[in-house]
């Protein structure tokens, strides 16, 4: 016998986006809308054997059907338990990585949730609820991780198609230049600068336009030191208004936000140091044209790289850029990096 309360129009429409919405992506895997790692990460996730999506349909059919028997209060239980399993959701999203679908459906869910509230409370003061407000509060912080994660870091330079290689550099670290002299070398690395201090943003600036001129990286670093009068002297440079009151100019404010980027980058993986370099897979200057075994791709590889002219995988990240000179005759760095036993082996890896 069906309920004599009024028909529950709102959460019904919202249960029915909600299936579909688990149904498209537990089968197509919904990638087209994956802007974060998270997406690919909560994919295939599943507890006790129950995929994710498979457990949202199923809560979004039962929903839909006690919204059809008018059921809204066996309803709102049930949307009470998926919220609460939710807000367990995005605390372990808040610890790894945010999931843009996740995050979607959690919405839905939250405003189904909220819907049949209003339905089964008549009373402002009632529809205040704990589990809401807890919600929120983690959808915010989701929310600014993804936004984050989303956000690419920026390079004055073209990206190459397949990255396989990130550097991170400041223009006025000695070792970042030796770095830089190599860049024709790392045909398939992405070049990312980072600022330093106030003096290295007016330095990236102009080295931007003599890259948009054509020049190579290192002849533009080169060309913008001595673009910048009194650059030697930090102090003097910013105590001059031109400079000082330049960086309020909108395009100063704008390479400021991507530089803010580029660093935030940086310290997120850890480092604190310049040059900070990233490896996804086999960078082309280490491939062979016949791959080697797996068993002697790791000794290989670092032959490779230490017969390389100026670049020594030792030095990454681990260099402050403050001393005069490379610190690639580091014997030490070399030693620990060569005796690790926790490196990936990618030898099955394509670009």
């Amino acid at each position: 016998m069906l309920s004599r309360r009024p028909f529950p129009f709102a959460p019904f429409v919202l249960s029915l986006v909600g299936l579909a919405f688990c149904l498209w992506v537990s089968l197509s895997g919904g990638k087209s809308l994956c802007v974060t790692d998270g997406c690919a990460l909560f994919q295939d996730f599943s507890l006790a054997g129950f995929s994710l999506w498979s457990a949202g349909a199923a809560f979004f059919g039962l929903t839909l059907l006690t919204c059809l028997l008018r059921l809204s209060r066996i309803a709102l239980l049930f949307s009470a338990f998926a919220l609460a399993a939710d807000i367990a959701l995005m605390a372990v999203m808040a610890f790894t990585a945010p999931c843009v679908n996740c995050l979607i459906v959690g919405l839905i869910l939250a405003l189904c949730f909220f819907a049949l509230l209003r339905e089964n409370a008549p009373h402002r003061r009632a529809r205040r609820s704990p589990l809401l407000l807890a919600w929120a509060l983690l959808f915010v912080i989701s929310s600014g991780g993804m936004l984050r994660d989303a956000s690419e870091p920026w390079s004055p330079l073209p990206l190459p198609e397949h990255t396989a290689v990130q550097v991170f550099f400041s223009p006025s670290c000695r070792a970042c230049q030796t770095l830089a002299e190599q860049a024709p070398s790392l045909s398939d690395a992405a070049w990312f600068p980072v600022a330093e201090d106030s003096r290295d943003i007016w330095l990236i600036y102009a080295m931007t336009k003599h890259l948009e001129a054509g020049k190579p990286l290192h002849e533009a670093i080169t060309t913008a030191q001595h673009d910048i009068p009194g650059l030697a002297d930090a102090p003097d440079l910013m105590a001059l208004p031109s400079y000082r009151f330049g960086l309020l100019r909108p395009e100063m404010l704008l390479l400021q936000f991507r530089l803010w980027k580029n660093r935030a980058r940086v310290l997120a993986a850890g480092s604190d140091r310049l040059p900070f370099v990233q490896f996804m897979g086999l960078p082309a200057f280490l491939r062979n044209e016949a791959a080697p075994p797996s068993s002697t791709l790791r000794s290989e590889a670092l032959q490779s790289a230490s017969e390389l002219p100026g670049i020594d995988l030792g030095v990454a990240g681990f260099c402050g850029g403050e001393a005069p000179q490379n610190c690639k005759n580091d014997n030490s760095v070399k030693k620990s990096l060569s005796e690790s036993s926790g490196l990936i082996d990618t030898s099955g890896m394509t670009q």
